[in-house]
């Protein structure tokens, strides 16, 4: 007799007391009509300073299908991503991340694809409803300049919303590399993959931890992890330069010999070489600090140090 699929509902969390329990209500009402399927629900706490640990814990003891992870400090969302999938143990994995700007309501649509013969589902946002225009806009922005940027066919409004098949969860379980930027390993390892859109909510309980500086962060670690383009323009910018200041440097000296009545001599002044010189310390300093982020990623990898390390576990 073929035993109902396994499917692994991992939740990246950090202080979401407020959203727990209307999470547990929306899985439990999606799920008790999802046909042909088991589940387990596996949250992964980054350290919480509020009750989410007490309120998961006690989930967790009603119901068997709930698991817990507490890291031992807070190790980011990337970390509790990769944690998910060593977790889990579904016949396909769903990350859902707790502050319900993701509609679970999209579960079943994910798995109709996922039967379809799709190994990878991800969902597109149509809509943001972020907390202010400046961050919708920004956001725009930066997956767009993450897309054009990137090694790999990143779609731009790709999310975190997915649905892995078996064997995908298992080959990214082998890139353990300590700066991840997951959306971009999922699209980066291929298999057959389909995309759904749909609106992201308006955050309606607690505080989001994502602030612009944030974001801003997560932009230009994503353009570094998976794409070694900024090296490469910076390369371009500074042969460009070079190039400008020889032939600038010809023409000087064409014109000191050689110069038409109609020219007259330049005025003597210091200002225009102070701005050069002050341009070129500039974009020298800008093009260190890029190759400077390569290389601490390569630091931080050679060490080896895990991804994340767990502190307590509840039915695991």
């Amino acid at each position: 007799m073929k035993l109902r699929p396994l499917i692994s509902i991992t939740i990246p969390a950090y202080n979401e007391e407020a959203n727990l329990g209307a999470l547990f209500e929306r899985l439990e009402a999606i799920t008790s009509q999802a046909d042909g399927y088991d589940f387990e629900f596996i949250l992964l706490d980054n350290c919480s300073t509020d009750r989410t640990e007490e309120i998961a814990a006690g989930r967790c003891a009603q119901d068997r299908r709930w698991k817990y992870v507490r890291y031992s400090r807070n190790f980011g969302a990337e970390a509790s991503l990769l944690a998910g999938l060593d977790f889990a143990s579904g016949d396909a994995v769903i990350n859902l991340f707790s502050d319900l700007q993701d509609p679970p309501e999209k579960i079943p649509l994910m798995l109709d694809l996922w039967k379809k013969g799709n190994d990878v589902v991800y969902g597109l946002v149509k809509e943001r409803n972020d907390s202010s225009v400046l961050k919708t806009v920004g956001a725009k922005v930066a997956y767009r300049m993450i897309r054009m940027l990137a090694e790999c066919d990143i779609p731009e409004h790709a999310t975190d919303l997915r649905l892995l098949d078996r064997k995908v969860v298992l080959t990214l379980k082998n890139l353990r590399e300590s700066d991840r930027y997951m959306r971009g390993l999922v699209h980066w390892v291929g298999f057959r993959q389909a995309g759904f859109e749909y609106d992201r909510a308006m955050r309606e309980q607690g505080n989001s931890s994502a602030n612009l500086a944030y974001c801003v962060k997560f932009a230009l670690h994503a353009i570094v992890c998976f794409s070694s383009k900024p090296m490469h323009l910076s390369m371009l910018f500074g042969l460009t330069l070079t190039a400008a200041s020889v032939i600038a440097g010809f023409l000087s000296i064409m014109l000191y010999f050689v110069r038409p009545s109609f020219i007259s001599a330049p005025p003597a002044g210091m200002t225009t070489l102070i701005l050069l010189g002050l341009f070129v310390l500039g974009t020298n300093a800008l093009f260190i600090g890029i190759v400077g982020e390569y290389v601490g990623r390569i630091y931080r990898q050679g060490k080896e140090r895990p991804v994340y390390i767990v502190d307590r576990m509840v039915n695991l």
